[in-house]
């Protein structure tokens, strides 16, 4: 009787350990998805809200740009094109639109969106000011849907001839994580942050290339871009 009394006790206390242990890996888990989330949204949030900070020249209405974004493996987005276009309807304010649609070796993405940049000062002087407006969404086939929604606040600053884009952007998104491979069912899903920007331009034969970087205090991004005016 007290051995089949103490087995019972050993089954209970391990059966408590199991459960527990499963416990922590089920936790560890899930801050791993929401941390590989986090890594999805933001980037996917960059790429459908990007814009070029360049502004256009005098004698210039119509900028069109190649955006290449580098992502982040666990977030399955790798390098993401988006073509960018800047039209001019006044002196101190652009329209902006973006479209994406290609695949890569996990899925197929596509993205479009709009904004606004708007330049304070005089029409004589071209202030060192940007303000932008960005909306975009984000498609990830059968993965994951995101609407995004960006405030940026950048300024030129010029030493020797060599201009640098210092900046603070402020981003919104929504969306759903459809978790398709999982079969489970869709989850809603939102999340706000910020970015410090840091960027350049180099006139290359005509074409302004433009690098920039992101950086969050959970993901930094580089992204290069050509711009070729009309």
């Amino acid at each position: 009787m007290r051995i089949f009394s103490c087995s019972i006790f050993s089954l209970v206390i391990y059966s408590q350990g199991v459960d527990v242990g499963f416990a922590q890996l089920n936790r560890a888990k899930q801050i791993q998805d929401i941390r590989d989330q986090n890594h999805y949204v933001i980037n996917a949030s960059s790429a459908s809200t990007i814009f070029s900070f360049e502004n256009l020249g005098k004698n210039k209405n119509v900028g069109l740009s190649s955006f290449f974004i580098l992502g982040n493996e666990i977030s399955n987005i790798g390098l993401t094109p988006v073509l960018v276009g800047k039209i001019k309807v006044s002196w101190n304010l652009d329209l902006i639109g973006r479209t994406s649609a290609h695949s890569n070796k996990n899925n197929a993405l596509n993205i479009y969106g709009w904004g606004l940049t708007y330049k304070p000062g005089k029409e004589e002087t071209v202030s060192p000011w940007i303000f932008g407006i960005n909306s975009g969404v984000y498609r990830s086939y059968n993965t994951n849907r995101s609407s995004s929604f960006s405030l940026s606040i950048l300024r030129i600053v010029t030493l020797d001839n060599y201009s640098v884009t210092l900046g603070f952007s402020t981003n919104n998104v929504k969306g759903v994580n459809y978790k398709a491979e999982q079969k489970l069912d869709s989850e809603n899903f939102q999340n706000n942050f910020s970015n410090v920007i840091i960027g350049t331009s180099i006139n290359f034969m005509g074409i302004k290339v433009l690098p920039s970087y992101i950086y969050n205090s959970n993901k930094s991004i580089a992204s290069i871009g050509l711009q070729k005016e009309f």
